[in-house]
């Protein structure tokens, strides 16, 4: 795991400008090794920059970055990891390739020394984001894995120079970045709360989708996609439960096991819920009588705390279990460190506790760890999916129903009820797609002054999961997979683990489990109010049967109550420190409301709240 950062320009690049100081911004993500690669042509004229800090995961003595194939002509700098790099290397090996050292990155190099990129891409099973230049004709790939695990950035300035970054505070240490607001990705922000790819808080710097690669070459620079994600097909497909519950369970397995596979101790991340549960039960059954080491958050409010769940879990795979507190006090000195660092909003409150959750880990001596991101998104985990169902009959109405739901208590102990009824109001009348989004998000469209751009990305993913036998719950759950699992949940991991130098390695996320999760039909995923049915039934003989047939509580921060007490005053002067990008009227309404009770509107004001922070910050407009 690393950061990656470096500029390219055929015809030379300014010397000036030190490149080294775009990579030493990333320092917290590879604080093992740090190494660049300058890259002369013809003329004796520098024309391209790789740089890479290193976390040493694989090949911990040898893995130097950047790297080059062993006939020197192609140079790699890699984020990420290939979890079947050893099948490769063997199969490699039979055919002569010999790479510089043992680490996945010098394997991945001396393939493109021998096959095209998309044949190499296709082999790999991993996350990763890279950086590879051909020394024989100057041209630059830069490249994300097929889910968007690990991140990218990149931006061209007006000479032409193209700049790249694992996170955007690399590209803002150049000095000739913009920092130009994009009214588009804060109206998305505050509406989603977080900015989809391709998009990033700055009109001129974008994030390389998912899936796609960007090619840099003398007739210009473009992006396309390498990898399609399948469509959920919804439909009734065949097959029994079991069968289909058994085939998870086998791709399940693999998924964990091949991220065993480490130079280091990996320990495993569980919230006391199925997804982590499964994934720490996997390992126990891969290694019986090794030590397992688990690690989880108690929350210190109510309606929030898992952490009993979590160490029943832990006693029954019989591992060392490592508890962290989140408590007000705790919350505070957390989100200091947050802002300090933060250089794109991300409102997920949820990030403060895996923040603090991380900080665990590396204390405890660990920098890898196995989660269970992704699960939801495949199998059916959000009570939205429940709500698209309703949707239709809910619709005609929804006067009434707003009437009924805001006679409603208002209580601040976790995700409600009442909280799930008031938003599942404000979404009926709208297109599925802003229904779904308003349903996941926190501000309204009509509170932002919304307009059809915000939209273009949604509806293009929407209409790219609408297939022929596609049902209301499997569009919702590709939805999903394409905004908020790669542009939410996958930003908040990357960002809060690698600032902890921890790296996060996520079964339900190999792309195998993936597609075969897209043909299961929907019906064996959620039915009426069960679901995850399917991954239920693959885990049950694995998991105490109260976790395996538990509700989702959801792994968040206790925003809510937390600001109507003992951090009360992150609300004092937020409506003067946003204003122009939050009306200030209506947000000092919403802080009223929220502190004598009367409404909920703990996701407004933590929206407003991070802007504000990240607005000020060293990273902000200025």
């Amino acid at each position: 795991m690393c950061g990656i950062a470096g500029a390219w320009r055929l015809g030379g690049l300014p010397t000036r400008v030190s490149y080294a100081a775009m990579r030493n911004t990333l320092d917290h993500r590879g604080p093992d090794d740090r190494g660049t690669h300058r890259a002369l042509d013809k003329e004796g004229r520098l024309y391209a920059v790789l740089g890479a800090t290193r976390l040493s995961i694989v090949d911990v003595a040898g893995g130097h970055q950047p790297v080059s194939s062993p006939d020197g002509r192609h140079w790699l700098a890699f984020n990420g990891e290939v979890y079947n790099h050893a099948t490769l290397r063997r199969k490699e090996g039979a055919r002569g390739l010999a790479p510089r050292n043992q680490s996945d990155t010098a394997l991945l190099a001396a393939m493109l020394s021998a096959l095209p990129l998309d044949n190499v891409l296709q082999s790999l099973q991993g996350m990763f984001a890279f950086s590879a230049l051909d020394t024989a004709t100057g041209a630059l790939r830069l490249v994300r894995d097929r889910l968007g695990v690990k991140p990218l950035y990149w931006t061209q300035l007006t000479d032409g120079t193209l700049l790249w970054s694992s996170e955007l505070r690399g590209l803002l240490a150049h000095p000739a970045v913009s920092r130009r607001l994009d009214p588009v990705a804060l109206r998305q922000y505050l509406m989603f709360e977080y900015i989809p790819a391709p998009r990033s808080i700055y009109a001129n710097i974008h994030k390389l989708r998912p899936g796609h690669v960007l090619e840099a070459d003398a007739s210009g620079v473009r992006e396309r996609p390498w990898w399609t994600p399948p469509v959920l097909r919804g439909g009734e497909r065949g097959g029994s439960l079991d069968k289909w519950a058994s085939s998870v369970g086998r791709a399940l397995r693999v998924a964990v096991h091949s991220r065993m596979e480490a130079d280091v101790p990996v320990g495993y991340l569980l919230s006391g819920g199925l997804d982590s549960s499964s994934v720490a039960a996997a390992a126990r059954q891969r290694a019986p009588g090794a030590p397992l080491h688990t690690f989880s958050m108690k929350v210190d409010a109510p309606g929030f705390d898992e952490s009993a769940s979590a160490r029943s879990v832990a006693d029954a795979l019989g591992a060392t279990h490592h508890e962290c507190v989140l408590d007000p006090a705790g919350f505070l000195q957390t989100t200091e460190d947050i802002f300090a660092r933060l250089d794109e909003p991300l409102a997920d409150s949820s990030l403060v506790a895996t923040w603090a959750l991380m900080s665990s880990v590396r204390a405890a001596g660990f920098k890898c760890v196995q989660s269970g991101d992704g699960a939801d998104e495949s199998f059916g985990g959000y009570p939205t999916y429940l709500a698209h169902q309703l949707a239709r009959p809910a619709s005609a109405g929804r006067a009434l129903l707003g009437r009924l739901v805001e006679r409603l208590p208002v209580r601040h102990e976790g995700v409600t009820a009442g909280y799930m009824a008031r938003r599942f109001v404000d979404g009926l009348g709208r297109p599925w797609p802003q229904r779904h989004q308003v349903w996941m998000g926190a501000w309204l469209p009509e509170e932002v002054g919304a307009t059809e751009a915000d939209w273009t990305v949604v509806q293009a993913h929407a209409d790219a999961g609408d297939g022929p036998t596609a049902d209301a719950v499997s569009r919702a759950m590709y939805l999903d997979q394409r905004l908020y699992m790669a542009g939410g949940v996958l930003t908040k991991v990357d960002r809060a683990s690698m600032a902890h130098s921890v790296e996060v390695r996520s079964p339900f996320l190999d792309y195998r489990l993936v597609e075969l999760a897209a043909d299961i039909p929907a019906s064996m995923k959620v039915r009426g109010q069960r679901n995850k049915i399917v991954l239920r039934r693959a885990v049950a003989d694995w998991l105490p049967a109260a976790v395996a047939q538990g509700k989702k509580k959801g792994f968040g921060s206790p925003v809510g109550p937390w600001l109507r007490g003992p951090c009360g005053h992150l609300l004092d002067g937020l409506p003067e420190a946003v204003e122009g990008m939050i009306d200030p009227d209506a947000l000092r309404q919403r802080i009223r409301a929220h502190r004598d009770g009367s409404a909920d509107h703990r996701r407004r004001l933590w929206s407003a709240i991070v802007l504000a922070r990240w607005r000020s910050g060293p990273h902000g407009p200025g």
